[in-house]
């Protein structure tokens, strides 16, 4: 069965389907989709979660073995099953799992994005059909202004639509930032507040937090010293991890499609291609100034090793791993970082 994202609340009311599938790339809907699924887990007293990230060196024989054992603590249990990237090691091992799928364990599977053929394989349509596939959409700039008045209204909050316009701005479709900036103005001016333009312009104006929007710029640009200390204070003020890991990822991975358009296209169009807005364009000019073929493959690369870290596995310390980042965005490889290390 497929659903929308903003349909799943409804569909879990109904009795718990043996596999949840949730896909898409962004990352905010996907991560409250998941959280949906595992607090209507937890209400029918299921509380043993089996957690796996599953990578390139995932041994599936581990999920096949628990899926097919019994519980000394439960009779039932969520596996909750996260991949990045799929491959054919996945796919064959979903399509064995999907014949032993039962009543006695729940399945959470987040997948990045599936395309119409991914949807129509065999191992898909399998695990489909047993349960409930929720494709995430990304928001397409024409509804963000009321998904951020929406969203302010669950918050308490009351945005005019200048309001929401502006908040959009500010956070340039990356919706991790736009809640950021909705919580933040829901502490500055209290529940039932009534938030007009000039309140966020103020709102933004006093205060001497960072956003990592505000980290993006200074990344781009080559900052380094603007960058670390912005960095240093999204740390300070407990933003997660991988929500600094996202942009990083984003930025990194919007370069690398701008160098590849620029093959066969001027730099222009492709940051028309890319959706970059005009006023942005000069930050992505700066970032290609400084990284190329050889510098990009080698910040996703090392993305993977602090992504691996801030999953529990084994990877640099995350902010040392952060700092390099910074460090590379702006030009300056370190002296030696894990991938240099034999």
């Amino acid at each position: 069965m497929k659903v929308r994202a903003d349909q799943l609340a409804q569909q879990l009311k109904k009795n718990l389907a043996p596999i949840y599938i949730i896909s898409g790339d962004e990352v905010l809907l996907v991560q409250e989709a998941a959280d949906s699924i595992r607090k209507i887990v937890q209400l029918h007293r299921i509380e043993e979660r089996l957690r796996f990230v599953a990578d390139a060196q995932f041994d599936w024989q581990d999920v096949i073995n628990e899926n097919q054992s019994l519980s000394l603590f439960s009779s039932r249990r969520l596996f909750d099953i996260q991949i990045d990237k799929m491959g054919e090691k996945h796919t064959k091992a979903l399509a064995q799992l999907g014949q032993s799928l039962s009543e006695d364990n729940i399945i959470l599977l987040t997948l990045p994005k599936l395309d119409a053929r991914s949807q129509k394989a065999k191992w898909f349509t399998q695990l489909e059909t047993q349960g409930v596939f929720v494709q995430v959409w990304p928001i397409d700039g024409n509804r963000l202004p009321a998904w951020v008045q929406q969203r302010a209204q669950a918050l308490d909050l009351s945005l005019t639509r200048d309001a929401a316009s502006i908040v959009c701005e500010r956070g340039e479709g990356n919706l991790l930032a736009l809640s950021q900036e909705l919580e933040k103005l829901a502490l500055i001016h209290g529940q039932g507040a009534k938030i007009d333009a000039e309140k966020v312009v103020e709102s933004v104006a006093d205060s001497s937090r960072y956003s990592i929007y505000d980290l993006s710029d200074r990344l781009l640009m080559g900052k380094t010293k603007d960058a670390m200390h912005c960095l240093s204070q999204l740390l300070a003020e407990g933003v997660e991890a991988s929500i600094i890991l996202w942009l990083f990822n984003r930025e990194v991975q919007s370069l690398t499609s701008l160098l590849q358009k620029m093959q066969t296209s001027s730099f222009r169009q492709a940051c028309q291609a890319e959706r970059i807005w005009d006023k942005r364009i000069p930050f992505y000019e700066s970032a290609l100034s400084r990284h190329n073929a050889i510098t990009l493959p080698y910040m996703q690369n090392y993305l993977a090793l602090v992504d691996k870290s801030i999953k529990g596995l084994e990877g640099p310390d995350t902010e040392t791993g952060f700092r390099n980042l910074v460090m590379m965005f702006c030009g300056y490889k370190p002296v030696i970082t894990e991938l240099d290390v034999a």
